[in-house]
């Protein structure tokens, strides 16, 4: 039986049918992966900053104001803590050793095509930089609360954790699926280790810096290749 005090599972695997579906269309652009014939694929700015909109309202506020109307849960429910600080700060000092990983993967011509998700931010550093803060607030912000928070940490509250753990990788990883081979054997992999960290440390925080330390550096990484730099 279901305790009182829990979310019941099926009310956030309902949440997490549209909500899934209108990000892989806006966020993970499936869409514009499926009517482009371009050999890079480099979505427009005002495409990437919609989709950073959508990613905002649907994984993060439409969650928050649905919580706030039914469930009445304490963001810390959903691992809006800083939880187990000293497993959470060891696993990041660790991921940061790990970029010169992320400097080889960039190297990967499918991946140098792909990132920057628009090149238009490549034309000045500091214009770059400034898309970055926009993609680290609107976009993996919002996806480690709901993938991460909301769903995994909340269904783990009924669920075996494990279960929890690879409901989330298949559907995160699913919605790679637009994106080239490396990224979606790399999400894969990375739904179970994040997932597990964020069962230790009970709070989607460091997951979040994982996936930064990630995404940024490969970013950064491929613009540098894309131009010519590197």
């Amino acid at each position: 039986m279901i305790n009182n005090t829990t979310i019941a599972s099926r009310k956030l695997l309902l949440l997490s049918i549209p909500v899934s579906i209108i990000f892989a269309l806006t966020g993970m652009d499936f869409i514009g992966f499926f009517t482009s014939t371009e050999e890079i694929y480099s979505r427009s700015l005002l495409n990437v900053l919609m989709g950073f909109f959508f990613t905002s309202v649907f994984l993060f506020i439409f969650p928050i104001m649905i919580n706030r109307k039914l469930w009445k849960k304490s963001l810390s429910y959903f691992g809006t803590q800083w939880g187990n600080r000293k497993i959470g700060l060891i696993i990041t000092l660790f991921y940061l050793v790990l970029i010169p990983v992320f400097f080889i993967n960039s190297k990967n011509q499918s991946m140098i095509n792909t990132y920057p998700l628009t090149k238009v931010p490549l034309n000045t550093w500091s214009f770059f930089l400034f898309y970055e803060l926009l993609y680290i607030v609107f976009y993996y912000v919002p996806y480690e609360f709901f993938f991460r928070g909301v769903l995994q940490l909340g269904l783990s509250k009924n669920w075996n954790k494990w279960y929890s753990i690879l409901f989330v990788t298949g559907l995160t990883t699913v919605l790679h699926m637009t994106k080239p081979l490396p990224e979606i054997a790399g999400a894969a992999f990375a739904g179970i280790l994040l997932g597990y960290i964020a069962e230790k440390t009970q709070s989607w925080f460091y997951v979040f810096l994982v996936h930064i330390i990630t995404g940024v550096s490969t970013d950064i990484f491929c613009g540098l290749y894309y131009t010519g730099v590197l």
